[in-house]
């Protein structure tokens, strides 16, 4: 087993120091579990102890796959190591490899690994050589648009019940592993409402198809008893089912269980054990993998809009492709330019919020539109004035729209957007119109997610 190193970490947000250690050598061999973390980006990850923020280590990596005399080396950019130190690095790396593999597996390939510069690019490679096609790709992209679709027709019972009769073939097993791997990256990385969002879609389709699949279990289930389960699944697709609700709780502790139990079992047992491991780990991987694939996809469309130099029109292009986790996806971008100064990065990428913030403006009811024009008023003045002005648009059933668009607000915990809408309704009740030139808006907008302006 290769070691892993400690380091020093400075938590970003208290400040307080810690260490923690850090994979920097990879083998599948020796270490399948590693692979599986560095493909759905969860290799390295560290939480305070002091305010339980997480956090990722950007660390140079060696990574190793016998079976394919595979060796690929990566550095972070950001690291800016001299030619000297990397070369250095490259040789300490190897040395520690080697010394871990037996003398008589090591080969020729060992001298010359080859340099990746980005760590998508690493996984790019790993992906190649794991024989992930275009098609495959792109059957992943429509499986995520699918998930889309659906996550808009979800408090829509009618658009949401004929989606779900349209696409029923293709709500299987592999479309519930895309739907589970979405929550699971989403709540990782800290987007709790997307996540919460995806498992309700998820009980939904439970609730509309016959698919027959086992309860979640609870996140401090012991080992052992996950291992029973599994070992009870009468057939591969009750396997994936566990895989699927549970992913997870099949961490380094369920797969040391289950290496325990091989250990202590008969020559015929272990055999069976041992082949249920090595279907485990390409059941977790292939959720992996497909996570990755959309993931993937998205970080590809925000590389073209950083390369456009007016991002609006492909954003109109390619509308389609804009969804909550692309949202959440320049968001964090954003946040982490912003964090570590690159202030050229960072304007691209408001450039871009702005440009989808726009596209979805326009798309959103008259309603909709003249509400958030009104948030994004100077409170009273400026609010009192667009009122007046606007009369022409609005009348008396908007101050019904208003109190709706509050009650959903406060039940998204968000107070202070619902009593900015309230002190507006309390505004525009002193200027109700007396007859509006225009239809003013009549019915209450699907959802208070329309509201852009915090």
């Amino acid at each position: 087993m290769v070691p892993t190193l400690p380091i020093q970490i400075t938590c970003p947000k208290c400040g307080a120091k810690y260490a923690a250690q850090v994979f920097s050598i990879i083998d599948v061999q020796m270490e399948p579990r590693l692979k599986s973390l560095l493909l759905r980006g969860g290799l390295n990850t560290v939480t305070c102890p002091s305010c339980g923020a997480p956090g990722r280590v950007s660390a140079p990596l060696l990574y190793h796959d016998p079976q394919k005399e595979f060796l690929l080396f990566f550095i972070p950019p950001e690291l800016n190591l001299p030619m000297a130190e990397r070369e250095k690095l490259t040789g300490s790396m190897l040395s520690a490899l080697m010394s871990a593999v037996p003398a008589g597996e090591r080969k020729g390939y060992f001298l010359n690994p080859r340099t990746v510069l980005t760590m998508q690019g690493l996984i790019d490679e790993i992906l190649q050589a794991d024989g992930i096609t275009k098609e495959m790709m792109e059957e992943q992209r429509l499986r995520g648009q699918l998930v889309q679709d659906l996550l808009r027709a979800l408090d829509d019972e009618t658009a949401l019940n004929a989606l779900v009769e349209q696409n029923k073939q293709r709500i299987d097993y592999q479309f519930f592993l895309t739907l589970a791997a979405s929550a699971e990256g989403s709540a990782g990385a800290g987007q709790t409402e997307l996540a919460e969002k995806l498992l309700k879609l998820r009980d939904a389709l439970l609730a509309r198809l016959p698919t027959s699949l086992p309860e979640p279990l609870p996140d401090d289930t012991p080992p052992s008893v996950l291992v029973d389960r599994i070992l009870a699944a009468k057939d591969k697709d009750a396997r994936w089912a566990y895989v699927l609700y549970n992913r997870p709780l099949l961490n380094y502790a369920f797969f040391e269980e289950l290496t325990g139990r091989i250990a202590k079992a008969t020559p015929e047992e272990a055999e069976a054990l041992r082949a249920l491991r090595t279907n485990l780990l390409e059941m977790t991987e292939q959720l992996d993998k497909e996570a990755l694939a959309v993931q993937d996809a998205k970080l590809k469309f925000l590389q073209e809009l950083l390369a456009s130099s007016d991002p609006l029109p492909l954003v109109r292009q390619r509308k389609e492709e804009i969804d909550s986790f692309f949202l959440s996806i320049v968001g964090g971008a954003l946040r982490d330019a912003q964090h570590k100064g690159k202030t050229e990065e960072a304007q691209k990428l408001q450039a871009i919020n702005a440009a989808i913030l726009k596209l979805l403006q326009e798309s959103l009811p008259p309603e909709v539109r003249f509400v958030n024009d009104l948030l994004a008023q100077e409170y009273p003045q400026g609010t009192e004035k667009m009122l007046r002005e606007r009369q022409g648009e609005w009348d008396a059933n908007f101050l019904e729209i208003l109190e709706a668009l509050a009650q959903d607000l406060e039940e998204q915990k968000r107070p202070e957007t619902a009593q900015r809408l309230r002190e507006i309704r309390a505004r525009a009740q002193t200027i109700v119109p007396t007859s509006a030139s225009a239809a003013g808006p009549t019915g209450r907008p699907s959802t208070s997610e329309k509201i852009l302006t915090p």
